[in-house]
């Protein structure tokens, strides 16, 4: 069971970086841009919600050779471990992409913890998932289970045995309409208190000893 008290103060500290919220989070323009200077050759990932195993094509092309292992629940695609309790081995990077906001509070935090256990010292976890400051990313499907705030998911990971290494906003978009949002526009999202990146990224680190 989660340690409400204790997570409440993991979020507080996260938040306390960005004193103007979710508008001093950095932007980044896709997840892949953050993994890619993360590893090399050869690399151990573990990637969780695999789905597809899209992945590990990704980062082939950027690193070359790279050792990848998938999970996933869902068995209609091929996958090296169906439930992450049985994944076996160490691993310098775990990902998951849009996968923790279909868990649970105490299923996500299970996940971080196993994936604390199964990285090397100084191995890195990356977790994208909706911006609840961008409502119709989360709200449209209906499979989602817990919104993670951008400092919420952060806590997390410190509540899982991470330092919290980064924080992004991740958005794309064409020339124009990148613009308006990030200039034109920036004051009425302000005022609406919302944003225009549909995602967050949170990257962690596992400290070494």
């Amino acid at each position: 069971m989660a340690d409400w008290s204790r997570l409440y103060e993991h979020r507080k500290s996260v938040a306390a970086r960005y004193p103007a919220g979710i508008w001093s989070v950095p932007i980044a323009k896709r997840y892949h841009t953050v993994l890619e200077p993360i590893g090399t050759r050869g690399t151990r990932v573990l990637e969780v919600g695999a789905g597809a195993r899209g992945l590990r094509k990704r980062l082939s092309g950027a690193w070359g050779d790279v050792s990848y292992v998938s999970c996933d629940i869902d068995r209609s695609t091929p996958h090296d471990f169906h439930d992450i309790e049985d994944v076996t081995g160490v691993f310098d990077l775990v990902v998951g992409l849009e996968v923790i906001e279909h868990l649970s509070l105490e299923s996500a935090m299970r996940l971080v913890e196993r994936a604390h256990a199964l990285l090397v010292d100084g191995g890195v976890i990356a977790l994208t998932t909706p911006n609840t400051f961008y409502p119709p990313a989360y709200l449209r499907d209906a499979t989602h289970v817990t919104p993670f705030c951008f400092d919420e998911l952060g806590g997390v990971l410190l509540a899982g045995g991470f330092e919290v290494s980064a924080v992004y906003r991740l958005h794309h978009d064409a020339l124009l309409k990148k613009a308006l949002k990030r200039t034109l526009l920036y004051p009425l999202y302000r005022v609406l208190g919302i944003d225009f990146a549909h995602q967050i990224m949170v990257v962690g680190r596992k400290a070494a000893g």
